[in-house]
């Protein structure tokens, strides 16, 4: 018995649907769909969180193929696995926007922006004997900036262009 069909046996056993599995692991929804249709083996990550929730599972039963889930998987009311903080937002957590990631903000950075590639550099003015010869550097080598663009995380973006 592969590891994907010991947790398929595992959630019949403690008589939960495939969603409330992966919210007593603390993982999205969508990984343990992925694992039981056999698109995805569970990663390293899955493995620890379903071994630290469920502790009457024993590592070598779980992992190997040549040893079976033990009798003690048995549901227990009684008994209610200790909960593991979800490290990432899960797809249906609702993530609010900090203020600088708000659309409202993206003008006044755009301006920051504009203004600083508007900036006259400042240099010092050096003396006739600090002058190297500048080469002569034919115009169409020149670089110059054409735009920039600033991405946020929720997927938006601004764009600015030099005058």
């Amino acid at each position: 018995m592969n590891l994907s069909e010991k947790i398929e046996l595992l959630i019949k056993r403690k008589q939960l649907s495939a969603s409330q599995f992966a919210d007593k692991l603390g993982i999205p929804r969508s990984s343990i769909s992925h694992i039981l249709s056999g698109r995805n083996k569970p990663s390293l990550d899955v493995v620890q969180k379903i071994l630290r929730v469920f502790p009457e599972i024993s590592a070598e039963d779980l992992l190997f193929e040549d040893r079976s889930l033990g009798a003690s998987l048995v549901s227990n009311v009684a008994k209610e696995p200790i909960p593991v903080a979800s490290t990432s937002p899960s797809l249906f957590d609702a993530v609010s926007p900090t203020p600088s990631e708000s659309p409202k903000n993206n003008s006044p950075e755009q301006t920051i922006v504009q203004s600083n590639l508007r900036r006259p550099k400042e240099t010092a003015v050096p003396t006739p004997q600090e002058v190297p010869a500048a080469p002569s550097v034919p115009p169409r080598l020149e670089k110059t900036i054409e735009r920039v663009l600033i991405f946020y995380t929720d997927g938006t973006f601004s764009e600015s262009r030099p005058m």
